[in-house]
């Protein structure tokens, strides 16, 4: 239950110091967005599938800790979110996003990251290589994104075998946008977006330790910004060492920007948004990454300062120089010219 209070058009107040925003030009499709923080610069927070308001169990320890150093955090309700993520699309998701970065550039924010929790990291990949505000985007942050189909249990393994089989059956006689029986899935959801989300080489398949250098530059070789990228060692898909240590190769080399990754040593239920005991840690590595990359951002622009300083004084230096020139040249004339007499 929120207590609320008119704000302005399309926003209301809440009693914790949130803002309810409304976004989106389709009136019969209300889009809303809650925003914590007054500061012009935030971080967008996008979940995974069935996700939805204050789904990460550390939320509000983000919130405290982020509002310190000068952030407002921002979490949008787009229509793949709860339910509705087994009907859209990722082209879906990147219009809803789209229209959340313009509202909040029209309202005067300056600076924007997007965090992408699980499944959450494909719509921010896909909207980095296709949103419209994408140069408004000066960070990424990617949390429990690591998978490997191949370490599904025996059961799990024959299910989807099964199911994937039916969707590309649908989808071959031209009902790929139809929904996948029931007794296949718990949330109705359509055979594309079923093949999309399981298995090697579907649409949202990322973070992969299968994939090949080229296969995964496909999906995350577009990136130019500084990227945080937050990977658990016990998530649903267990991976061995030796695969995470050629999955942050792999990342190295497919992204042309700075990349900083982070393990969690400890059990993580990404279903359900849990990291059982690393909450501050997770928090703590966020708050250091932006920390660290506000530092860099500072260096650089002092050393442009002391370069254009420096350009200047060589500026002034030559004209003082050639004046000075001038001045002898005109003096060795007219000593001449009296000589001649």
């Amino acid at each position: 239950f929120f207590f609320v209070a008119s704000c302005g058009r399309n926003m209301v107040q809440t009693e914790g110091g949130g803002l309810l925003m409304e976004f989106g030009s389709n009136p019969w499709r209300k889009l809303v967005a809650f925003i914590q923080g007054e500061f012009k610069r935030c971080i967008v927070l996008v979940g995974g599938q069935s996700d939805g308001f204050f789904a990460l169990n550390y939320h509000q320890q983000l919130v405290d800790e982020l509002s310190n150093k000068g952030w407002t955090i921002v979490q949008a309700l787009f229509t793949g979110w709860y339910a509705g993520y087994g009907s859209a699309t990722l082209e879906n998701d990147n219009e809803d996003m789209d229209l959340l970065l313009e509202k909040l550039l029209e309202k005067g924010m300056e600076e924007i990251v997007l965090f992408g929790h699980h499944t959450g990291a494909q719509d921010i990949l896909f909207y980095m290589q296709n949103g419209q505000y994408v140069s408004k985007v000066s960070h990424v942050i990617f949390e429990g994104g690591l998978r490997n189909p191949a370490k599904m249990s025996e059961d799990e393994a024959s299910y989807q075998k099964l199911a994937r089989e039916r969707a590309l059956d649908m989808i071959s006689e031209g009902r790929g946008s139809q929904r996948m029986p029931a007794d296949m899935h718990p949330v109705p959801i359509s055979a594309n977006r079923f093949v999309a989300l399981g298995g090697k080489h579907g649409v949202e398949d990322i973070f992969n330790p299968d994939q090949s250098e080229e296969e995964m530059a496909e999906f995350i070789g577009h990136l130019r910004v500084p990227v945080l990228i937050i990977f658990c060692t016990e998530a649903d898909y267990r991976v061995k060492h030796s695969e995470k240590m050629a999955v942050l190769d792999k990342i190295q080399v497919c992204i042309d920007a700075d990349v900083t990754t982070r393990w969690l040593w400890g059990g993580c239920d990404e279903h359900l948004n849990f990291l059982s005991g690393f909450e501050d840690e997770t928090v703590a590595q966020i708050s250091r990454f932006l920390q660290d990359e506000e530092n860099k951002r500072c260096e650089r622009e002092e050393e442009s300062r002391r370069e254009a300083e420096a350009e200047s004084k060589r500026g002034r230096s030559v004209v003082y120089q050639n004046r000075h020139l001038k001045r002898s040249t005109s003096t060795s004339s007219i000593s001449s010219i009296g000589s001649n007499r």
